[in-house]
């Protein structure tokens, strides 16, 4: 191997030395390109100095007077600057930039299986697993109607997923994948309801989750249903696509047509 080829290796290797002498985790805030060694020594590079300059400066206030208000730190995601100050300040602590949404609630919270709940206690306990989100900082945008019980599932579920860590909380938990046929909410849902999917073809009805059976069931008009309202769309789509054509690519005005407009 020529030596100017292993040269991105042996830098790549030397950066990384540096963040673990200080002690620094990079996993929790780089965004790694291993088939681009260039773009990640780069990335490596501009954390480092943006590191090494905030330990000279002491703190993000007096960074910002020395070398201007619109600085933050290049770390991975980048959500906006408050939140990732944040999350760059608690990385140099060596404390995690990101949770699963359980490890987040109070302490104090006690979570009850769904399995183990009866009709009469699943409603007591969705108030407590919301509050217990709002508290850490989560907010939950579902669409109304839906039972329940459906909707806790759909929340203890989502415990274990891994979010960032946010300043003042900020997340919303809305549920929506974009994959209708295999969403829990798809029943109580505008755009659930109005758009045709491969998988309803297939079943020749609205195609539903399993766990939706206790609650709704689809009959086979659904289908014909599905495909109006999406040709529906697909035909308002098209239309909005060649006015948007028109406007930004239409043809130049002549001289008559512009001065026709001028009067």
């Amino acid at each position: 191997m020529a030596k100017e080829d292993i040269a991105p290796y042996q830098r790549n290797l030397a950066l990384k030395q540096e963040f673990k002498f200080l002690g620094l985790d990079l996993a929790e805030v780089m965004e790694f390109s291993p088939f681009d060694l260039d773009l990640e020594n780069r990335r490596l590079e501009n954390l480092l100095d943006f590191v090494h300059r905030y330990r000279q400066h002491g703190s993000r206030e007096a960074m910002e007077v020395i070398e201007g208000a619109f600085l933050f730190p290049p770390i991975f995601p980048g959500i906006e600057p408050d939140n990732d100050w944040y999350r760059f300040e608690l990385w140099l602590q060596g404390q995690p930039t990101r949770m699963t949404l359980a490890e987040q609630l109070p302490k104090t919270f006690v979570l009850k299986k769904p399995e183990e709940l009866g009709e009469g206690e699943i409603g007591a306990a969705l108030e407590e697993l919301e509050e217990a989100l709002y508290k850490a900082g989560y907010s939950i945008s579902l669409n109304e109607g839906i039972p329940d019980r459906l909707v806790y599932e759909y929340l203890v579920e989502s415990l274990g997923e891994v979010f960032e860590l946010d300043l003042g909380g900020g997340w919303h938990l809305d549920g929506c994948s974009g994959y209708c046929p295999g969403c829990f909410q798809r029943p109580w849902c505008d755009t659930g309801e109005s758009s045709c999917w491969t998988e309803d073809e297939e079943a020749g009805k609205m195609s539903l989750i399993e766990a939706l059976n206790p609650y709704v069931s689809a009959s086979p008009r659904s289908l014909e249903i599905l495909q109006r309202l999406q040709a529906e769309k697909d035909a308002q789509m098209e239309k909005f696509m060649a006015e948007h054509r028109d406007s930004e690519f239409g043809e130049p005005e002549g001289d008559d047509e512009r001065k026709a407009r001028m009067n």
